[in-house]
């Protein structure tokens, strides 16, 4: 099913990749960059409208679902924008479209990488989902540059476009058939953990059956037994904690603002302001410095898949304190690297793949950080919010860098990125704070000095820390805690 997944992702990033190349096409019909920018901006508000409702409903329609829908509406302004022999209102609408199609998209295929997943993981498999949309983004520009010269037409190769986008929405039907088949396959799974959690606690001392009931987390299942994989609800992630009083929209919106997320999702933000300058923006940085754009691409691809589909397989967390610090020092360093690029192609690999390198590793631990320190009222929504920020960002942003670039040229643009990448590392060293649940009022019966001390929460990057068991009573069992 992952690769079904993966195949789906790839097209629809692939069709993206394609339609670049309304950059160059634009400065054909007598636009520049500024021109390129607006285009990309007009999309911003109905994205946000998009994705603010994503955010308020995350599972009201199925992920899946919402991927497909919105690989049809992308093929449909693909072909709306190949109909186009000028910068005029079909543009708009079809620029509008592709943008809020492309949000939809980028943030539904996480989030089912994010269902199959637990902390630990979380990384790892939304590094392959967002891995394989760096890779559309890399493999498009090159397919699309291939075609032009074979001598096709730009609208002939956004026809191409569409038709990929089309393969990926047709892909969506195996997936779907899979994830339902995982669906009903989860309960009778985490049923039999409850039985065997049971079966072992009734063999368990009244204390340390007490000390075994606070540790089944919200899906009736053993903290320390092995996670169910499938496209079901977490119950503490998809609603409020029992006992919790009702949550209005305002309330919930201030927890958010208050969470340790904060962090994570400001540097998601700021990410999507670099990426979407260095890959909108390269084909034409590629022309004023007399450079084959492909190189870019091309290595900027081979370097997210290493990283993303190879390296953080051998790390044991890929959202960890240190590979966030390392990644983010290594993006202001790439960045860097394009200033003294010149026309000189193997500076050029070699930022591109810097740049690959740190951006393609640091991105989904960005997004899974996220989730990891999040509360479980709280994590349903972050990668919904992740994907609103980025994909925001990456609308609007073009607006400013566009205008930048009409007049300070590229060597301003690159001057504002690297005051966005300083801001980026100094947030990457900022330790992750767990998200520290509420101890629960003690159960009645037991007196309070056969209580035991409340456990709290920790973060998934800290190592557990030995608890002293009050005097009188057997040290509690060593447990695996990842909320």
């Amino acid at each position: 099913m992952l690769w079904l997944l993966i195949g789906c992702v790839l097209l629809a990033s692939s069709a993206y990749g394609v339609l670049l190349l309304v950059g160059p096409y634009v400065k054909e019909l007598g636009g520049s960059e500024a021109t390129y920018g607006v285009l990309c901006a007009v999309a911003a508000p109905s994205a946000a409208v998009a994705l603010l409702l994503l955010l308020r409903y995350p599972r009201r329609v199925a992920p899946h679902r919402l991927l497909a829908g919105a690989c049809v509406l992308y093929a449909a302004a693909a072909v709306l924008a190949a109909s186009t022999d000028s910068v005029g209102g079909l543009l708009v609408v079809a620029s509008i479209v592709l943008g809020t199609a492309w949000s939809v998209t980028y943030t539904a295929a996480p989030m089912i990488a994010s269902d199959l997943a637990t902390d630990a993981d979380r990384a790892t498999l939304i590094g392959y989902a967002t891995g394989t949309i760096q890779v559309g983004f890399g493999v498009g520009p090159v397919l699309g540059n291939a075609l032009r010269r074979a001598g096709l037409s730009y609208q002939e190769v956004f026809v191409a476009g569409a038709g990929l986008a089309l393969a990926a929405a047709l892909l969506v039907i195996p997936l779907a058939a899979c994830l339902r088949r995982l669906a009903s396959a989860a309960p009778r799974a985490r049923g039999a953990d409850r039985a065997d959690h049971a079966e072992g606690t009734d063999h368990a001392d009244g204390a340390d059956h007490a000390d075994g009931a606070d540790h089944v987390n919200g899906a009736g299942r053993a903290d320390n037994a092995p996670p169910v994989p499938g496209p079901v609800l977490r119950v503490s992630e998809e609603r409020e904690p029992a006992g919790a009083e009702p949550v209005v929209a305002g309330t919930r919106t201030r927890r958010l603002l208050r969470s340790p997320s904060v962090v994570p999702l400001a540097m998601v933000l700021l990410c999507a302001c670099i990426f979407t300058s260095m890959n909108s923006f390269q084909t034409t940085f590629a022309d004023s410095r007399g450079l084959d754009f492909d190189l870019f691409y091309v290595t900027y691809t081979i370097a997210v898949i290493a990283v993303r589909l190879g390296l953080s397989r051998f790390l044991r967390d890929s959202a960890s304190d240190r590979v966030v610090a390392v990644t983010t020092i290594g993006m202001m360093v790439a960045v860097t690297a394009f200033v003294f690029v010149g026309s000189s192609p193997v500076l050029y690999c070699a930022a591109s793949l810097a740049l690959g390198c740190t951006y393609g590793l640091g991105l989904p631990a960005f997004q899974a950080r996220a989730v990891n320190l999040a509360g479980p009222a709280e994590r349903a929504r972050m990668l919904p919010m992740a994907g609103l920020l980025f994909e925001v960002s990456i609308l609007l942003f073009p607006l400013v860098a566009g205008v930048i670039v009409s007049s300070g040229g590229y060597r301003g643009l690159f001057a504002v990125l690297l005051a966005i990448t300083a801001v980026v590392t100094a947030l990457g060293q900022i330790r992750g704070r767990p998200f520290e649940r509420p101890p629960a009022d003690p159960p009645p019966g037991p007196s309070a000095s056969s209580a035991r001390s409340p456990r709290s929460s920790r973060s998934v990057f800290e190592p557990a820390r030995a608890q002293a068991a009050p005097s009188g009573l057997a040290p509690p069992s060593s447990r695996r805690h990842t909320d």
